[in-house]
């Protein structure tokens, strides 16, 4: 009886580690994603703002000057 115990008190340990990693690593996961897309928003609004102030008249025509042939 008590051997019966011992394996089912360790098969409910082994299930409980189970689920923790497997939820820890959905969790990181989803975390590491997040973070991804965020570092892709932040690259879009860079880059935007980038284009953005080369569309300037004033700075285009002071960039042709500066380095016209």
């Amino acid at each position: 009886m008590m051997e019966i115990l011992k394996k089912f008190r360790a098969v409910v340990f082994a299930a409980i580690a189970l689920f923790l990693y497997l939820f820890g690593y959905r969790q990181a996961k989803e975390t590491a994603e997040k973070e991804q897309l965020e570092g892709e928003n932040n690259a879009n609004k860079i880059a935007k703002k980038a284009r953005d102030s080369l569309s300037d008249s004033e700075r285009v025509n002071r960039l042709h000057n500066k380095y016209k042939r």
